[in-house]
C-alpha cells in the first residue's frame, strides 16, 4: 500500500513544483480539422434532431488528455457508455445495449465484421481521431438500419490551410511497450490533404500485483495480452467554394494481438487486417436545395489461431479465417425551407457478404464437428442485404424556442447466401417512425424529450453459424426507445444536464443452452432503463472539473434474470488543470459490479472496482531557440490504473499499473 500511495504522491509533486518555476502562458492547439463530412447528419444551423435525444462528443484534447491510445480507450468516460476488455474484442455497452446492437461508422462508414457485425474498438488507434460522436437512444434514422442501440461515429481529421505535423513517441514502463505516430496535413489551393501513420507494439499488460492466480493465469504478464499493430490513414479534399466538397479518405489497419480469455482456452490473432475506401461527396445546388453522396467500400480479413496445447479437448478448432467485404451508398437531399423547416430524404444501400473456413486437426475433429475429418473444411459464405429509405423534417416554431423532429424509415432485409441453400431465410422489413421534441425554456435552460421505433435484424452469425448455434428462423429485434431529459447554464461556467431513458424491447435475441449446445433464440421481452448525469465546471480559465452518473436497470423480463455484463451504477470525475507550461489532468471513476457468467457456466456477481488515471504533459516551447523547423515540443507521463486494483470487466481480470513515458514535437 505504501507503495501504490507513493506513485500517485509522485504525480502530485512532479505538477506542483514544476508549476512554482514557470511563468510563460503558453496555449497549445490540436493540429488538423474535424473531417465534417464524416458526419451522417446533415442538420440546420440548430442542430435539432441533435438535440432531441443525448448527444455526447468526445474531441481530440479530450482523448489526449485522458491518456487515450485506443478508441475503446476514448469512449471510457462518457455518460451510459461502459467499455470492457477482455477476449476477442474491447466490448461497448451503451445504455445496456451491447455492442451487437451498436452501429460503429469510421467517417460514416460501417466498421463492424459483416459476420457479427462487431469491431474490435481496441484495434483502432486514436492518432488521427479528431472526435467521436455518440448517439443515444432514438437516434435519427438517416443512419439506416440497425441503430437499436445507438450509434458511434469515430470522426477522423483532414489538413487545414496551414501545413502541420507532428511526430509523437512514448514508452510504457514494463513489456517493450512502444508507440510511434506521425500526423502530417495541409492545404495546396483548392485541395487538402491528411496522413496518418502509426505503430504500436507491446508484449503484454501486467496484472495487479493483488492479482490472485487461477486455473487459467497465474499472474505476471497476462497471458496472451501481447499486439503489434500498424494503421496508415489518408485523405484527400477537393473544396473549390462553399458550395462543393468531395473528398476520398483510405484507413488501413494491420493488427496482430493474442485474445487472453477467462475460460481457459488460448487464441490468437496471427492475422487482422481492415481497410476502408470511402468517397464522399457534398454540394449545394440552389439555396433550397443540397445534397450529400457517399460510396463504400470496406474489406477485412482475419485468421484466428487456437494456440492451447495439444492434445486438447476443449478445442474449437485448429484455425478459423473470416473473409469479409462490406459494400454501401448512401444519398440524401435536403430541402432547406428557411426558418420553420428542414426536410432530408435519405436512401441507404448496404451489401455483406462473409466468408469463413475452418481447419481441424486429427485432435479435435470429433469433438468439434462428429464426422468432420482433418484439415481444412469447405468454405462456408454468407450474405444479406439492407436497404432503408428514410425521411426527417425539423421543424422551428416559436422564434426557435419549439423545435421538432418527425421522421420515419422504411429498413429491408434480404439474406442471399447461406452454406446450406435451405437455410437462407425469408426477407423481412420494417416501418421505424420516430418523433422528438425541443423546448428552450430559457436562455439558459432546455427540455428534450423523443420516442422512436428501432429494429435490429439478425446478424449473419446468428443465422448460420453452426459453432455459435445459428438460427434462420430468428425475428428482428425490436424496441421502442423513450427518453425525456434537460440541460441547464446554472453560470458561464457551470453547466448541468440530465436525461432519463426507457427501452421496451420484444423478441430479444440471446444465446441460450450449454455449452457447445448453446443457441439463439427469440427469448421475449426485455426492460431496459435508467438516469444519467453530467455536470461540468469551468472553476478558472486554468482549471475545469467534469462528473458524470450512470444508473442502469437492465432486465429480461421472460426470464425473470439480470442481463449480464452491465453494471447497475457508474461514477466518473475528470479534473483539468493547466498553470503555464504545465499541463495536468486526472480522471477517476466508481462502477459496482455485474451479474456475469465464470467459466463454469455459473452466474455470478463480480465486485465492484475504483480507478484513476492522471497525466502530466510540460511544454518546452518556451525553453528552446527560435525554430523555423519546430513549431513546439513536449514531454510527457501517463499513468494508468495509478493504484494498482485488481478488478475484473465481465470474467476477465484487467491490467494493473502502468507508465507511459513519451515526448511530442510539431512542425
Amino acid at each position: 500500500m505504501i507503495r501504490v500511495k507513493s506513485y500517485f504522491i509522485l504525480f502530485v509533486l512532479v505538477s506542483f513544483l514544476i508549476s512554482g518555476y514557470v511563468t510563460a502562458e503558453v496555449q497549445k492547439d490540436q493540429i488538423g480539422e474535424v473531417f465534417e463530412l464524416g458526419e451522417i447528419i446533415v442538420t440546420s444551423d440548430s442542430g435539432v434532431s441533435n438535440l432531441a435525444t443525448t448527444v455526447t462528443e468526445v474531441s481530440a484534447e479530450d482523448i489526449i488528455k485522458r491518456g487515450a491510445q485506443t478508441a475503446a480507450d476514448a469512449l471510457e468516460m462518457i455518460p451510459g457508455v461502459d467499455v470492457q476488455q477482455g477476449g476477442k474484442n474491447a466490448w461497448v455497452f451503451l445504455r445496456g445495449f451491447d455492442q451487437e446492437d451498436i452501429k460503429v461508422l469510421i467517417d460514416g462508414v460501417p466498421a463492424y465484421q459483416t459476420y457479427d457485425k462487431v469491431v474490435d474498438l481496441s484495434l483502432i488507434p486514436a492518432d488521427s481521431i479528431s472526435k467521436i460522436t455518440v448517439t443515444k437512444g432514438a437516434s435519427s434514422v438517416l443512419y439506416g438500419a440497425n441503430t437499436f442501440g445507438g450509434v458511434i461515429n469515430i470522426i477522423t481529421k483532414k489538413g487545414g490551410k496551414e501545413n502541420e505535423g507532428e511526430v509523437t513517441v512514448s514508452f510504457g514502463d514494463k513489456n517493450s511497450t512502444q508507440n510511434y505516430v506521425f500526423n502530417y496535413g495541409g492545404s495546396v489551393n483548392v485541395f487538402n490533404y491528411w496522413i496518418t501513420a502509426g505503430h504500436r507494439k507491446s508484449d503484454g499488460f501486467e496484472l495487479s500485483s493483488d492479482f490472485v492466480p487461477t486455473s487459467y493465469e497465474d499472474g505476471g504478464t497476462r497471458d496472451l495480452s501481447d499486439y503489434e499493430m500498424n494503421t496508415l490513414s489518408a485523405k484527400v479534399g477537393y473544396e473549390p467554394n462553399d458550395d462543393m466538397r468531395v473528398f476520398l479518405s483510405f484507413d488501413y489497419h494491420d493488427n496482430q494481438k493474442g485474445v487472453p480469455t477467462s475460460d481457459g482456452t488460448f487464441w490468437s490473432f496471427k492475422k487482422w487486417d481492415q481497410w476502408h475506401l470511402n468517397l464522399v461527396a457534398d454540394t449545394k445546388i440552389t439555396d433550397l436545395i443540397s445534397t450529400k453522396t457517399r460510396v463504400f467500400y470496406v474489406n477485412h480479413k482475419d485468421t484466428l489461431e487456437d494456440v492451447s496445447p495439444i492434445p486438447d479437448p476443449g478445442k474449437w478448432f485448429e484455425t478459423s479465417s473470416y473473409n469479409d467485404k462490406t459494400f454501401g451508398t448512401e444519398l440524401q437531399t435536403s430541402f432547406d425551407f428557411g426558418p420553420k423547416s428542414y426536410l432530408t430524404v435519405g436512401i441507404n444501400y448496404l451489401v455483406d457478404n462473409h466468408k469463413q473456413q475452418d481447419y481441424f486437426d486429427a485432435e479435435m475433429s470429433d469433438v468439434v464437428e462428429g464426422d468432420a475429418e482433418e484439415g481444412y473444411q469447405p468454405e462456408e459464405e454468407y450474405e444479406a442485404e439492407t436497404y432503408t429509405i428514410a425521411l426527417e423534417d425539423q421543424i422551428r416554431l416559436m422564434d426557435n424556442k419549439l423545435s421538432f423532429v418527425i421522421g420515419t424509415s422504411y429498413d429491408y432485409y434480404k439474406p442471399k447466401k447461406a452454406y446450406d441453400a435451405e437455410d437462407v431465410p425469408d426477407s423481412t422489413d420494417s416501418f421505424n417512425p420516430q418523433a422528438g421534441v425541443v423546448y428552450d425554456v430559457t436562455d439558459n435552460s432546455s427540455l428534450h424529450g423523443s420516442v422512436g421505433k428501432k429494429t435490429r435484424f439478425p446478424r449473419l452469425k446468428e443465422l448460420y453459424s453452426t459453432m455459435a448455434g445459428g438460427n434462420p428462423d430468428l425475428d428482428p429485434q425490436e424496441t421502442i426507445a423513450y427518453e425525456i431529459g434537460a440541460d441547464h447554464n446554472f453560470t458561464q461556467a457551470v453547466k448541468a444536464s440530465a436525461a432519463y431513458f426507457y427501452n421496451d424491447v420484444t423478441d430479444l435475441i440471446e444465446r441460450v443452452g450449454r455449452g457447445r449446445d448453446r443457441h439463439y433464440e427469440n427469448v421475449g421481452k426485455a426492460t431496459i432503463q435508467g438516469v444519467e448525469f453530467a455536470a461540468d465546471y469551468m472553476v478558472s480559465d486554468n482549471l475545469s472539473l467534469g462528473s458524470s452518473y450512470t444508473y442502469l436497470s437492465a432486465f429480461d423480463d421472460t426470464n425473470s434474470v439480470r442481463l449480464l455484463d452491465r453494471p447497475r451504477h457508474k461514477l466518473a470525475f475528470d479534473t483539468r488543470y493547466n498553470y503555464s507550461i504545465l499541463y495536468t489532468s486526472l480522471q477517476a471513476s466508481y462502477s459496482t459490479g455485474a451479474y456475469t457468467e465464470n467459466d463454469d457456466e455459473e452466474i455470478i456477481n463480480s465486485p465492484g472496482y475504483f480507478l484513476i488515471n492522471a497525466s502530466v504533459e510540460i511544454d518546452l516551447t518556451s525553453h528552446m531557440k527560435e525554430n523555423m523547423i519546430i513549431k513546439d515540443a513536449s514531454v510527457f507521463i501517463k499513468g494508468y490504473n495509478l493504484f494498482d486494483k485488481n478488478y475484473y470487466e465481465g470474467y476477465d481480470p484487467q491490467a494493473g499499473r502502468s507508465l507511459l513515458f513519451g515526448f511530442n514535437v510539431r512542425f
